[in-house]
């Protein structure tokens, strides 16, 4: 079963898929670096940007607050879970799609 079906079904109240997706280590670690839990958080609305930038949908991690921005370390974690677990990557999906949501 696809995650976007996966995660479907637990919205739904599916507790048995809630509980499978809520125990991988995989998107626990994904969304550690993306999130920045080991920045105490400071890095998470950078975190996104980095990961949207990667994909082409943003031009930089610029936040609004000047004191926002990626954690020392952060885009290498980022990156290190993106090689990690590249089932977790919709870049072709991003990709296919690019055109049309940015023209």
């Amino acid at each position: 079963m696809l995650m976007f079906e996966e995660v479907r079904r637990a919205w739904a109240g599916d507790d048995e898929v809630l509980r499978s997706l809520l125990g991988r280590a995989d998107l626990t670690d994904a969304n550690g670096a993306v999130f920045d839990v080991a920045g105490g958080f400071h890095g998470c609305i950078a975190g996104v940007h980095e990961v949207l930038r990667g994909q082409g949908l943003l031009a930089g991690t610029w936040c609004l607050d000047p004191g926002e921005g990626l954690s020392p370390g952060q885009a290498e974690e980022i990156a290190r879970v993106r090689a990690a677990y590249p089932w977790l990557v919709d870049d072709d999906f991003v990709a296919a799609g690019l055109d049309d949501w940015l023209h």
